[in-house]
């Protein structure tokens, strides 16, 4: 048996022993964190931010600094946050993973956004009513809210601009809204190259499923009127009502008219159909000649030229992909379907804007119906009196609760492929 003197030596040990683990525990704990010993960033260049319980690395700036801080703020669980730089044009996205990025110029200092175009306040004004058809429906049919939610109301000054992930959020405190706008439209505005391919812009379109909003086609035909000098033409004057109201429609137009140099010039056509399009606006084929039905042609060749003329015409002028077209007076048959791949788009209401002398009437007969999802109405962008009475039309039909939406959103919204489709009258038809 272990006498009592060795026996209270192995206890003195035992003690000191647990002591010192005690101490060495206490030690780690308070001063020392093993989880980061030997720890390095990807970059060697990288400063180090140190908590007890986080270790940050972050490129050497101010906004660096600033935002490790916030990331390592109250963590308990010893994380390791390091960071890779993915180039963007002229920038760097500083990314630690998932939503904690942040943009930063060459120097790794914040990226100030110092003003903005008239046509990057145009996008800005785009989604701010995008926003307010999406989150405040009772606001936003009401075609009066819609005429002072314009560019000339909004109060720039009180505006802030702000970069998250691949997105400038706009704040905008005149309506209390924070709106996300990718920069792949933006940057060009801005003035700021994040190196994204420059790609046709179009107003953000929300579709809202509420039955009580319907869908409703306008659609135009025979344009573009075009006079020698631009300016208040009925086609100008109906794209411009169209925005106005945040509204868009679909122009079918005749190919000679697109290509009638005596009357405007290559850019000047193309700033109007540029800025058509950008405001939401969507272009059809109403044929090359508009000289006789295609009922009426003799081969499957002529038919193609007539249709497939405005088409290849837009294509090769500015890159701009036509999938729909309007027959002359809407005659077509089985030949005529085999001739394109496109589909013929008809329409369920006649303005008869073509037939009268006196706005009123073309409003009382589109008026006089009540709307539903995929309705088309029928209209003519070479009569200044189809203007007139639009300006009376299209605020109307928004007080009704009605999406003025063009015919491939109209496609989208009841999951329709065109390219599945010979002709199209409403939804209903295939149901």
């Amino acid at each position: 048996m272990m006498n009592k003197k060795k026996k209270a030596n192995f206890l003195s040990l035992a003690v000191i022993i647990v002591l010192s683990a005690a101490l060495v525990a206490l030690f780690t704990l308070f001063f020392v964190n093993f989880d980061f010993i030997g720890k390095k960033s990807i970059h060697e260049e990288a400063r180090t931010y140190k908590t007890r319980h986080c270790l940050a690395f972050y490129p050497d700036s101010k906004q660096g600094l600033s935002f490790v801080k916030q990331l390592c703020k109250g963590e308990k669980n010893d994380p390791i946050y390091d960071y890779t730089l993915v180039p963007y044009g002229d920038y760097y996205l500083v990314n630690y993973g998932g939503e904690n990025r942040y943009f930063a110029d060459q120097n790794f200092e914040p990226v100030v956004i110092n003003e903005i175009g008239e046509d990057g306040q145009k996008v800005v004004l785009d989604y701010l009513r995008y926003t307010f058809k999406k989150e405040d429906p009772d606001k936003y049919y009401n075609a009066s809210f819609l005429e002072e939610l314009q560019l000339d109301k909004l109060d720039f000054s009180t505006i802030t601009y702000d970069i998250d992930g691949e997105n400038i959020i706009v704040d905008v405190p005149q309506y209390e809204k924070k709106l996300a706008i990718p920069l792949k439209y933006m940057q060009k505005y801005i003035g700021m190259d994040f190196g994204f391919e420059n790609e046709v812009y179009r107003k953000p379109v929300y579709l809202d499923p509420d039955e009580s909003h319907p869908l409703v086609c306008l659609t135009f035909d025979d344009g573009p009127q075009l006079h020698y000098e631009p300016g208040d033409t009925s086609t100008e004057r109906i794209v411009d009502l169209l925005y106005k109201y945040d509204a868009t429609g679909t122009f079918y137009v005749i190919g000679v008219n697109l290509e009638d140099r005596e009357i405007w010039a290559d850019y000047q056509l193309y700033t109007l159909l540029k800025r058509s399009i950008n405001q939401g606006n969507e272009y059809g084929s109403h044929t090359q000649t508009h000289s006789a039905a295609l009922t009426e042609f003799k081969t499957a060749e002529g038919i193609r030229e007539e249709i497939y003329g405005p088409v290849d015409y837009l294509k090769d002028f500015m890159d701009y992909e036509v999938v729909t077209y309007r027959p002359v007076e809407g005659a077509f048959d089985q030949g005529v379907l085999d001739a394109s791949d496109l589909p013929a788009i008809l329409w369920d209401v006649d303005s008869e804007d073509w037939m009268v002398t006196d706005p009123q009437d073309i409003i009382d007969q589109v008026l006089k119906y009540d709307y539903e999802t995929g309705d088309i109405i029928l209209f003519h962008d070479i009569y200044d009196e189809s203007a007139d009475a639009l300006e009376t039309i299209i605020p109307e039909l928004i007080n009704r609760g009605c999406q003025l939406v063009t015919i491939t959103d109209l496609f989208r919204f009841c999951n329709i492929d065109p390219s599945m489709i010979d002709y199209f009258f409403s939804p209903s038809y295939y149901e």
